[in-house]
């Protein structure tokens, strides 16, 4: 499978706080597993006003697709590669 960065405004998807993000991601990772998906993990910036999430996934639409299944809406979908 491939790896997505998933490209969110936190004002769009309702992140105001903390915990709200944690929420948020345990919400997308759970139908994201329902769809087969891997949903590893998330970053996000307050301040800056942007959360990122990252998905295992067999293409961008999937990631799409789980997104809309729980209402929250995507700036955009990237495959990415991790270097470490």
């Amino acid at each position: 499978m491939a790896q997505f960065l998933g490209v969110h405004k936190t004002t769009d998807i309702g992140v105001m706080d903390d915990q709200k993000a944690v929420d948020g991601f345990h919400k997308y990772k759970d139908a994201a597993n329902k769809m087969g998906l891997d949903a590893t993990h998330a970053h996000y910036s307050l301040e800056k006003g942007f959360a990122y999430c990252i998905t295992e996934a067999e293409s961008a639409d999937k990631v799409r697709e789980a997104h809309a299944s729980v209402d929250i809406p995507l700036e955009d979908v990237i495959e990415v590669k991790t270097v470490s």
